[in-house]
């Protein structure tokens, strides 16, 4: 299937922050203009593919769809805090809010979900 798997989880991570950016730009009405799409997804994407390799995330358990999702959890938690804490200071945003709360497990649970189509479905194809 892939020679690279590092590189199809990366993006399937990528794609993850995207689709639950779109799909709360989507549910608030805001534009899709390229500010509210920075705001709303580059700060998380950014911090995770920057900072989970140091975490595990994409070892070769992670690579060979072993990595338990739980983990994939625990990684996300500190890292999720960490953007929010960047995005508030880059885009002057307020840090405490409703806003923490749904990011922090929304952008978990489509990075889960992600991982678990990964390890069940591409994993298994990469190994064949």
């Amino acid at each position: 299937m892939t020679r690279n798997p590092s590189l199809l989880l990366a993006l399937g991570d990528l794609g993850a922050f995207v689709a639950f950016g779109i799909l709360g730009l989507i549910s608030h009405e805001k534009s899709f203009d390229v500010a509210p799409i920075i705001r709303s997804i580059v700060p998380f994407a950014a911090a995770w593919l920057l900072l989970s390799p140091f975490a595990g995330a994409y070892s070769d358990e992670a690579l060979r769809g072993r990595k338990p999702l739980g983990e994939i959890a625990l990684i996300w938690l500190p890292i999720g805090v960490v953007a929010l804490i960047a995005r508030a200071a880059i885009f002057d945003r307020h840090l405490l809010n409703a806003f923490f709360v749904i990011a922090l497990i929304g952008d978990g649970v489509f990075i889960v979900g992600w991982r678990a189509l990964y390890n069940r479905l591409v994993a298994p194809a990469i190994a064949a």
